[in-house]
């Protein structure tokens, strides 16, 4: 009943929205990190129009002095129709997101691509893998800078259904993938790795980035504010919202994303 009243609500959440919520966030000393849903992408028109619409975000985020970055991924830009066409599209995203100061994030799929090898050299990206893919990332493309860990949402019912389920630990996996530290964001972490990361005595605990999905406790980011942990909040838009709101939102955000998101006017 909940998720159908998110997916009734839900379609048709502008970019206008999207900036206004990320313009409150940033009231608050928070950035964000801005996402296009966009479905499938089955073809090279709906891919040009993907790399269009984040360019025009881009240009808005930059326009009103936002502290966001952008989150893309590598097939919405037509990687699994033609990767020559999902490099290009890339490139041009890329290019205004250096022109404009915003920083662009690129989520690849487990398996290798040459847009990383195209993208030598470049600067103003990072890449983002799920954090059961990080080690084949290691395979493909050797020691990672810029990079986002996203996190399975299950994880923490997991550990509390089952006492025997491992637990991921911060610490293993950033002295095991990630060499040379520069710029690094867990996202969606599981609240057990979040403690972990709070420890006085964890040397990590000022270089990672947390990134929640919006709708997150305000509760407990005001907390983690308050012991100046670098905080980041995803922020999505789009009509394509049924695979998010079923993969991606945890039962517990349902109820905000449907009265507080979702009550923004449509862009006309």
């Amino acid at each position: 009943m909940l998720y159908r009243l998110v997916k009734r609500h839900i379609a048709g959440t502008t970019m206008s929205a999207a900036i206004s919520k990320v313009t409150d966030l940033n009231k608050k000393n928070i950035p964000a990190s801005v996402t296009f849903l966009s479905g499938t992408v089955d073809n090279k028109t709906k891919a040009k129009y993907i790399t269009s619409t984040y360019m025009e975000l881009i240009r808005r985020i930059a326009r009103l002095g936002l502290k966001a970055s952008v989150h893309i991924k590598a097939e919405q830009l037509g990687l699994f129709v033609d990767e020559e066409t999902s490099i290009n599209n890339f490139g041009e995203i890329l290019s205004t997101g250096n022109k404009y100061g915003v920083f662009v994030w690129l989520e690849l799929p487990n398996k290798k691509t040459d847009i990383v090898e195209a993208l030598n050299g470049s600067k103003g990206y990072g890449l983002a893998f799920h954090e059961k893919d990080i080690s084949d990332a290691i395979k493909f493309y050797g020691k990672l800078r810029s990079t986002k860990i996203l996190f399975e949402d299950n994880h923490n019912e997991e550990v509390k259904k089952d006492k025997k389920a491992k637990k991921i630990n911060s610490t293993i996996i950033l002295n095991k993938y990630i060499k040379d530290i520069n710029n690094i964001v867990f996202s969606s972490p599981p609240e057990h790795l979040i403690k972990e990361l709070l420890s006085p005595k964890n040397k990590y605990k000022n270089t990672v980035v947390l990134e929640f999905k919006l709708g997150y406790s305000q509760k407990k980011l005001n907390k983690l504010i308050k012991r100046n942990k670098k905080l980041s909040v995803n922020v999505p838009f789009g009509k394509d919202w049924t695979e998010f709101a079923m993969n991606s939102v945890p039962e517990g955000y349902m109820r905000f994303l449907a009265n507080s998101l979702l009550s923004e006017k449509k862009e006309k």
